[in-house]
């Protein structure tokens, strides 16, 4: 499978201030790719990077082969983009403001009319007068009305209630399913979790981490909680990647990581009463990158009992805002060239 996305050392700075450092990516054809970072982390920069809306201070990125910045009017032809915050005409309808670029993306005039049934958006309604979820919608809707064979999108879902997440993340299994490429960046973690194949982690500019989803949260440790009617014989959780966090003559709370099948047999030979098996979460696993201070479930040593809540500390989210860039004047020749429409 060829790599639709790729990127080779892409840096780019703002002067003094960090934008993005040698980032390398590879997607490929058909993937849905997640990029993952907390405000500021260097998202938008990179998509910006990708859309030829700005120049490389140096390396490059290359989608369907295409260099994004001097090819860029070629690569706008195959690419649909979501920006983090579109300037649509607020005198304009909704369904004027999509007609229009329909027009301009040569796109057949009301394909955009399902999609907003499909995310109850109502067409009539001047984009001025849209709630913040409703713009959003408009977002939503343009990116996935055309046939382009590249997605790329800046916090696809901010605003967006968790009934329309849902309906987002049906229409990003229905591009995987015609074999369009997506590549977006989040700080929904759940988004990413549920719809995604792949994950790159950007921590200060860097790309620190690019792992499958499910190999991202396999490598991490899963809680069991057991209520038991008979006492647990000796050494029955005495396994590798197994660590007994707290024992009582009923309730007994373990982590395990890695291949469980060991464990469930042992389990399977007891008289359980009631069972818990909580995987972790993508937030679980992003704030390990990102919590330099946070021990290793390795170091609890398996006699020390200690309150399930204090094992796995949970990870607030963070609310979903667009991400703010360091501002910078760029030098004229960074800027996308004149009459270009980046979409």
């Amino acid at each position: 499978m060829s790599n639709v996305i790729e990127t080779h050392a892409l840096t780019r700075s703002y002067g003094s201030r960090r934008g993005v450092t040698e980032v390398e990516l590879a997607v490929a054809e058909g993937e849905v790719f997640g990029f993952l970072g907390p405000n500021g982390a260097g998202k938008t920069t990179t998509i910006r990077l990708l859309a030829g809306s700005i120049r490389p201070t140096s390396g490059w990125a290359r989608v369907l082969g295409l260099d994004t910045w001097s090819q860029a009017t070629d690569v706008h032809r195959e690419m649909a983009l979501l920006p983090s915050d579109p300037g649509y005409l607020p005198e304009l309808t909704a369904g004027e403001q999509l007609e229009h670029l329909c027009a301009l993306r040569g796109i057949a005039r009301g394909a955009w009319r399902r999609l907003c049934e499909r995310l109850e958006l109502d067409p009539t309604v001047r984009i001025g007068k849209l709630s913040r979820g409703n713009r959003q919608k408009v977002a939503v809707v343009q990116v996935f009305m055309g046939r382009e064979r590249v997605l790329v999108m800046d916090e696809p879902t901010t605003g967006l209630d968790p009934l329309m997440q849902r309906e987002f993340l049906s229409l990003l299994a229905e591009a995987r399913a015609d074999g369009r490429t997506v590549f977006l960046s989040s700080h929904n973690l759940p988004e990413v979790e549920r719809g995604c194949d792949r994950v790159a982690i950007i921590r200060e500019g860097r790309v620190i981490d690019v792992s499958p989803v499910q190999a991202l949260l396999g490598e991490h440790w899963r809680s069991i909680n057991l209520v038991v009617d008979t006492p647990v014989p000796p050494g029955t959780f005495d396994l590798p990647n197994v660590r007994v966090l707290a024992a009582g003559a009923r309730d007994i709370h373990v982590m395990a990581r890695g291949d469980v099948n060991p464990l469930l047999r042992r389990i399977a030979a007891l008289e359980i009463r009631d069972i818990a098996i909580t995987t972790p979460d993508i937030e679980d696993v992003f704030m390990r990158f990102y919590d330099r201070s946070e021990p290793e479930a390795e170091a609890v040593p398996a006699a020390e009992a200690v309150p399930a809540a204090a094992a796995v500390p949970a990870a607030e989210s963070e609310a979903s805002e667009p991400e703010v860039e360091p501002a910078a004047e760029p030098e004229p020749e960074d800027l996308a060239p004149a009459g270009e429409v980046t979409r």
